[in-house]
């Protein structure tokens, strides 16, 4: 008996050993087909997301939008917060409001998008407010590699898969079919990267719901869209909910979107064969009526798809019950509105004195960028501060051709320097960038090859170090007329006349040591002495056509209008431009052949990050008098138009008198941007910065042999910022920064 029981002791023993270990095992087993189950799910709504994304060709639909605004802190700078262009829609009386919209919504493949608003009605009134609705991210495309405008990168496709962390949160089944979601989360904090969820319909492997987060700056915002269930609206939002969220100068304040989108037509191209099509104009226009206010409670009763709620409905009542006030008091009130508009008109004149500010009469638009606008000023610690201001005067033709008017003027406060450009320009051909411009002003002081010889010298035995030396000896102005028209996609040609004046400036000079400089004869013109001086800095007239060949293949492009406007190439843009100065041409005293050549490209690594680089080289040649070593492509921008950073593809330390050293150049300019390269280690320094930046920059030519700049820079939509140093021949010479606004800018 007793070895029966134990027996059946051991026997237990077993059974209980292997039920654990069975139930370890299935388990394992689990947790690895819900890894695989993960995997495949992605992989599957991964590749369905690549038919999705172009499957529909056109439609239309009506929207319903309604708004409601709520300041939840404030406190004296918010009064001007709307100083600041297309920010936020805040209610500048009050601290809670509603708007509605009703809007017939047009979309065409591939990216054309147009919201003719028919109604609009609101408890406040803000300038620009169809500006500041959300109508991107109603419009977005889940299926999509990257967000309208390419704000952020989607997390439903295989390019932008290695940013994100997946995780499957549960499957569950409704009405006969399963459904999966799945959580996504950014690998690095950053704005181009979003955090949320989405639900996926086995078997179709569509998008059921999208929820997601961002963030940037000064705001972040929620997107909840909810796919329709019809044959043809499975693909396609009808209805959203969007939180934004507000935070700056101590201010907070909120804006939620509750969206309906009513379809009535809808065209799928499913079997669409991928073609390269280099058009890839991104339209989304928001049209408003003339008169399209609405304020009549009844209309919006019957046409409002999203019931109010208790908040709203509240606002809206007291709304419409004070409208009915203001109608009984519109007479005793006269005096007081105009007061107010007085105090109106004095605020937009203050908006315009700090903003770009665009007015339009008829076929004519004058655009000019604000006196005080923040983002007409740059500052670096070589040139020091710097302003210039542009006034834009644009006459549309017939066929919307085009006549523009330009009037530039500029001052650099470190130097001392004015400097203006006045042009007008005929765009006679906007489908293939026909344009005929004719341009007078004036450019940096500079010297002539006369005094080559003593900077070269100085350069060979003092290097960089030319604080003693002066060569600003004359003035220069020019007269440049210039055609260009395409002729091919992504070939254009230009042909164009040069015309320059350089007058003795009235600096004074050591009249030996520009005698002992002389390069031609080692002497002065007529011998020597004073009059010999007075000679040589004689007023200089030059001469010169010019011809210029473009290149890019494999050009996009876009369209606004008939305006075709380049966009992006997988190959490099190449530039070959020649000039022959002609010796008695309008007082031409020099004669010369200048050739020049540049290549450049920006890179595409990933979805996140790019490389881009400039590459050039010049030189003169059949040099028969006097001449001026001024080149086209590698000349000191005192306010230039660099790369997209209005830092990088220039040199930022190098002194402007080594532009002219030379009769040859080589120089090279790489920028390298990604998000993630040093500050993601610091996530708090990271907030708010959108992308990050390594320069690095080379010069050679047979006197400075060897210059290099080399840099690190930040940027967000506000503003960019740069710190380089400087090296000649291995050997530190000098260290500065550079910051560019764009906080002001439309």
């Amino acid at each position: 008996m007793h070895y029966t029981q134990l027996q059946l002791l051991r026997m237990k023993k077993v059974i209980l050993c292997v039920f654990i270990l069975l139930l370890s095992t299935t388990s394992t087993i689990f947790s690895q087909e819900k890894n695989e189950t993960v995997e495949s799910i992605l992989e599957k709504a991964m590749k369905a997301a690549e038919s999705y994304a172009e499957a529909v060709e056109e439609y239309d639909a009506e929207v319903y939008m309604r708004v409601y605004v709520e300041t939840l802190k404030k406190n004296w700078l918010y009064r001007y917060t709307h100083l600041i262009p297309n920010f936020v829609m805040h209610n500048r009386n009050g601290d809670e409001g509603v708007i509605e919209v009703l809007s017939d919504l047009r979309f065409t493949y591939p990216n054309n998008y147009t919201a003719d608003i028919k109604n609009l009605s609101g408890t406040f009134t803000q300038k620009n407010i169809t500006e500041l609705l959300p109508t991107n991210l109603i419009n977005l495309n889940v299926y999509s590699e990257m967000s309208c405008n390419e704000l952020f990168f989607m997390p439903l496709r295989e390019t932008s898969k290695k940013y994100y962390r997946y995780e499957l949160k549960r499957t569950f089944t409704q009405n006969g079919t399963t459904f999966c979601t799945i959580s996504f989360t950014p690998i690095y904090k950053s704005p181009k990267l979003l955090e949320g969820t989405f639900v996926i319909e086995k078997d179709t492997w569509r998008v059921t719901q999208f929820v997601s987060e961002g963030i940037d700056l000064a705001s972040e915002f929620s997107i909840e869209l909810n796919m329709g269930n019809t044959v043809s609206t499975k693909m396609l939002p009808i209805n959203a909910v969007i939180h934004q969220k507000f935070s700056y100068l101590g201010n907070v304040v909120t804006n939620r979107n509750l969206v309906n989108i009513n379809y009535k037509l809808i065209k799928l191209n499913p079997k669409r064969e991928k073609e390269k099509n280099l058009n890839v104009s991104n339209f989304f226009k928001v049209r408003l009526d003339s008169v399209p206010i609405q304020n009549n409670s009844l209309f919006w009763e019957k046409s409002r798809k999203i019931p109010l709620q208790t908040k709203e409905k509240e606002l809206l009542d007291e709304f419409y019950l004070e409208q009915l006030r203001e109608k009984q008091k519109e007479a005793a009130k006269m005096g007081k509105d105009s007061l107010d508009d007085n105090k109106n008109n004095t605020m937009e004149w203050a908006k315009t004195m700090v903003m770009d500010s665009r007015y339009k009469y008829k076929a004519t638009s004058i655009t000019y960028g604000g006196i005080f606008n923040p983002a007409l000023f740059g500052y670096s610690s070589f040139d020091g501060l710097t302003y210039g201001q542009e006034v834009k005067v644009n006459y549309e033709l017939k066929r919307q051709s085009s006549l523009e008017f330009n009037a530039f003027v500029g001052y650099m406060f470190k130097r001392k320097e004015l400097f203006t450009d006045i042009s007008a320009a005929w765009n006679y051909n906007p489908t293939h960038l026909g344009r005929l411009s004719i341009s007078v002003g004036n450019d940096n002081k500079t010297y002539s090859s006369i005094f080559l010889q003593e900077i070269q010298d100085s350069l060979v035995n003092n290097g960089l170090n030319i604080k003693d030396l002066a060569f600003d000896y004359y003035k220069n102005y020019y007269l440049r007329i210039y055609n260009t028209v395409e002729v091919a996609n992504g070939f254009s040609i230009g042909t164009g006349l040069d015309y320059h004046i350089r007058d003795a400036t009235d600096n004074k000079v050591d009249e030996s040591a520009i005698i002992s400089s002389i390069s031609m004869d080692n002497t002065p013109p007529n011998g020597n002495g004073t009059e010999g001086i007075t000679k040589l800095f004689k007023r200089r007239k030059t001469f010169a056509p010019v011809l210029t060949l473009t290149w890019t293949p494999e050009q996009y492009y876009r369209f606004e209008r008939r305006q075709k406007i380049y966009v992006r190439s997988r190959f490099p843009t190449m530039k070959v431009e020649f000039s022959k100065g002609l010796k008695g041409v309008l007082g031409s005293a020099s004669e010369y052949n200048r050739f020049e050549f540049d290549i450049s490209q920006n890179i595409q690594l990933d979805l996140m990050k790019s490389f881009q680089y400039h590459i050039g080289m010049g030189f003169f040649s059949n040099q028969k008098s006097e001449y001026f070593t001024d080149f086209e492509y590698f000349a000191k921008r005192n306010f230039p138009d660099t790369w997209d950073d209005g830092i990088g593809g220039v040199f930022n330390l190098l002194d402007r008198q080594f532009y002219n050293a030379s009769d040859t150049y080589i120089q090279n300019h790489f920028m390298y941007e990604s998000p993630f390269l040093i500050l993601n280690l610091v996530p708090v320094l990271a907030k708010g910065v959108v992308t990050e930046r390594l320069y690095m920059s080379h010069l050679y030519n047979p006197y400075i042999r060897s210059y290099a700049e080399f840099g690190y820079g930040i940027g967000n939509n506000f503003l960019n910022a740069a710190v380089f140093g400087s090296f000649h021949k291995l050997k530190f010479h000098e260290v500065g920064f550079k910051v560019s606004l764009n906080v002001f800018k439309k």
